[in-house]
């Protein structure tokens, strides 16, 4: 291959990049306002006030109020008023044994004992006295609250352990951005000087494109990351609820979290009870507990105490019931009604039993997740031992690969040393950097991971 066509194929490879350079800037470059600039905090708090999946458990809480009100009110005198107009436009008529009874003829004979229009007003109240599924019922509705409750704090773990992990992303891919731009500048200078040694013959254009090379491959990583960068940054305005179309800032560093590993003495203090699914278990527990004792309410007798007041009358003439008068007739009555139950079948028996299993399930449900709190401490403690291990190696890594980059430059200016050595040191230095940031971000998952199964993510925003 000829000078001429490998400085073609440079100038060639040069424009796509460039060109690749400002379609990937157009694409992370919003021209909307940028909203605002947002902490960690900042982020957590307006995730917690515009997710639709904590705005779906908020209208449960407020659902489950209504339920409370709603088996109150079952408890609180009934008052209803009825009304009832009726027009016997054929009169039904009563057989009689002998008409002779009321002077008429011998035998049989049919008489009409209702005027053909009748009207009725009616006012009922009734008051519950006793029911001991009411009374469990009232109890199990409160508790049904407490569970919404605990769920809007589930919820709002899972929703800070996402903005979490999506907001040191995008703090890291910035950082990540500028070192490769700082990188850029450092060989582009080399590359200019090299460039004029080589006017000078003191250089040949071998190494020009060398390093005309390697600058391609570090715009093409920056590119990329820029490109990883704005998918970051819409994925963490996705886990806060923000439209993806607004612009965000973020003020934090990657260096905000402490990456330490937790002592014995640290896991020994954290317990299962500390994670908000332990207190819904509970929360569940109480709830077939209630059921139960709901199921064999059914045994128990039920009381009621009632009273009504109203009026009636009747006539062959419509007219004579517009209004109140001789012919109106006032009635009331006050009592009260016992229903016991005697026998139903075994129906409440099986249900009884079936509220039982239920009981025993949860109890089930307690052992597994008691054990899977210890698989879930044990496997996040582990890695995250892991990846700080293993960051710390490739820390290690990235500042001789650095080292070995500087010493190879200035050997290179001093004539001395060899432009191959340079390539070969920056490509070291840029797989040690992408070997650092990726085990960086394994180490902040996992501490993210480790907090969430100790039940220490903070979440009051």
């Amino acid at each position: 291959m000829t000078n001429k066509l490998r400085i073609s194929l440079t100038f060639c490879a040069l424009w796509m990049l460039t060109a690749l350079a400002i379609q990937v800037q157009a694409q992370i470059t919003d021209d909307t306002p940028a909203i605002g600039t947002y902490s960690l905090d900042a982020c957590l708090k307006y995730a917690y006030e515009h997710s639709e999946a904590l705005k779906k458990n908020q209208l449960e809480i407020r659902k489950s109020e209504a339920t409370v009100r709603e088996t109150r009110s079952i408890g609180l005198p009934q008052v209803s008023a009825e009304a009832r107009f009726s027009n016997a436009y054929i009169i039904p008529k009563s057989i009689l044994p002998d008409g002779r009874l009321f002077g008429g003829p011998p035998g049989p004979i049919a008489v009409e004992f209702q005027p053909r229009y009748a009207a009725s007003v009616t006012v009922t109240a009734t008051q519950l006295l006793f029911d001991a599924s009411y009374l469990v019922g009232l109890r199990a509705s409160r508790v049904y609250k407490e569970l919404s409750q605990k769920q809007i704090k589930q919820s709002k773990i899972d929703i800070a352990g996402n903005v979490t992990k999506a907001y040191y992303l995008v703090l890291l891919n910035k950082e990540r951005i500028e070192l490769l731009e700082h990188n850029f500048r450092r060989i582009d200078t080399l590359y200019k000087s090299t460039a004029a040694m080589q006017k000078n013959g003191f250089a040949e254009k071998i190494d020009v494109y060398r390093l005309q090379v390697s600058l391609n491959n570090i715009q093409t990583e920056i590119n990329k990351t820029k490109a990883l960068l704005d998918f970051s940054a819409k994925a963490l305005k996705f886990q806060m609820g923000m439209p993806v179309r607004d612009s965000i800032m973020l003020s934090g560093s990657i260096n905000d979290i402490q990456l330490s590993e937790v002592t014995a003495q640290e896991a020994e203090s954290s317990s299962y009870k500390s994670r908000v699914e332990y207190s819904i278990l509970e929360t569940s527990r109480n709830l077939a507990r209630l059921d139960i004792r709901n199921k064999k309410a059914a045994y128990y007798p039920r009381l009621v105490a009632f009273i009504n007041y109203g009026s009636n009358a009747g006539s062959s003439n419509l007219s004579d019931l517009g209004y109140v008068n001789q012919n109106w007739f006032r009635n009331g009555i006050f009592g009260f009604t016992l229903s016991v139950p005697i026998f139903s079948g075994l129906g409440n028996r099986a249900k009884v039993e079936k509220a039982r299993i239920e009981m025993q399930k949860i109890e089930q449900d307690f052992k597994a997740f008691e054990r899977t709190y210890d698989f879930q401490v044990a496997q996040a403690r582990q890695s995250l031992s892991t990846s700080l291990q293993d960051l710390k190696i490739q820390k290690q890594n990235m500042d001789l690969a650095k080292e070995v980059s500087r010493v190879a430059n200035i050997k290179f200016q001093s004539g001395t040393g060899k432009n191959l050595d340079i390539i070969d040191a920056e490509n070291q230095f840029k797989t040690a950097e992408t070997n650092y940031y990726n085990a960086l971000y394994n180490a902040i998952i996992s501490k993210i991971d480790l907090n969430k199964a100790m039940g220490k993510l903070v979440v009051d925003k």
